[in-house]
């Protein structure tokens, strides 16, 4: 297999920053372009490394990928993948315009399914204007010049190009009353959970940190309770009065000023939710930690 070869190409009709040098990452830029195809402008038979993403600006033509045919035109989006048996060519009659970015990385094809691209479903709807894709594209081929500053740039707008594709592909769903999947594992969103109570305890609501970290609370709570065995808001409740405690065995607050720290306007709440949990007042519960001290 041939190095990768850092070349930069612009005409009329054809636009394209060449093939870089690849990296062992998550997600990497190869080539990306722009180009006005000529009537059964063919590319193929071949097998790519690469995933190279199309945005149709124009025109129609057809892809045949791993003995399936489709028929991409404009406004939508179509996509080969590595590895597989390739051939597409433009519409005699009516070309394709298309902008393109190639790239690969540990985690593309996981991208890609997030926004609704896969081997089995490479043709959907852009659901955005594909001119919005466009000038990324062009903001790329801008960035030609190799520094680790454009190389920062690039990377940066290849991300901006999936985030685009998985939210509109997300939104997509949302008007069709679809359920969007949950893009990580219970544990990820349950330890972000914790930390946002842990952060803002005194203010935190459940719907807070739903919303926050992206989920549903009647989700949380579900993944919540099969975790920590209690519901997020028995957890936040603990957790508050935990804090009063510290603050009652390690500071001279008042119990005013510790129940308003800890999220409570009125300190009688405060008093009576402490009593519940320790068994005594918050009063008491200092003046037992007092008296351990001084015996």
């Amino acid at each position: 297999m041939d190095d990768p070869v850092q070349c930069y190409r612009i005409s009329s009709n054809f636009r394209m920053l060449g093939r870089l040098p690849i990296e062992d990452v998550e997600l990497y830029l190869t080539v990306c372009g722009t180009e006005r195809c000529t009537p059964d402008k063919s590319y193929g038979p071949i097998v790519r490394r690469d995933y190279h993403v199309h945005f149709v600006l124009s025109g129609r033509g057809t892809l045949e990928m791993d003995g399936r045919v489709y028929q991409p035109h404009r406004g939508q989006i179509f996509v080969t993948v590595p590895g597989v048996d390739l051939f597409y060519y433009s519409d005699p009659q009516d070309p394709w315009h298309y902008a393109w970015v190639s790239f690969n990385g540990s985690k593309a094809s996981l991208y890609l399914e997030k926004a609704g691209i896969t081997a089995d479903h490479p043709v959907r709807d852009c659901y955005l204007e594909p001119e919005e894709f466009l000038g990324i594209i062009e903001e790329i081929l801008n960035h030609h010049e190799i520094t680790v500053a454009n190389e920062l740039t690039r990377t940066a707008l290849l991300y901006q190009i999936l985030a685009m594709l998985v939210n509109s592909h997300n939104q997509n769903l949302e008007r069709q009353n679809k359920p969007l999947p949950h893009d990580y594992s219970p544990d990820v969103y349950v330890d972000n959970a914790l930390g946002y109570i842990h952060n803002h305890y005194a203010h935190a609501k459940v719907s807070d940190i739903a919303s926050y970290i992206g989920i549903t609370r009647s989700y949380l709570t579900h993944i919540f309770k099969q975790r920590m065995e209690i519901s997020p808001q028995e957890y936040l409740l603990s957790y508050r009065l935990e804090q009063g405690s510290r603050l009652l065995r390690t500071t001279g607050m008042s119990i005013q000023e510790i129940a308003e720290a800890i999220g409570y306007e009125n300190p009688l709440t405060f008093s009576k939710m402490f009593k519940n949990a320790y068994g005594v007042s918050p009063k008491h519960y200092r003046l037992k930690v007092l008296e351990k001290k001084e015996g």
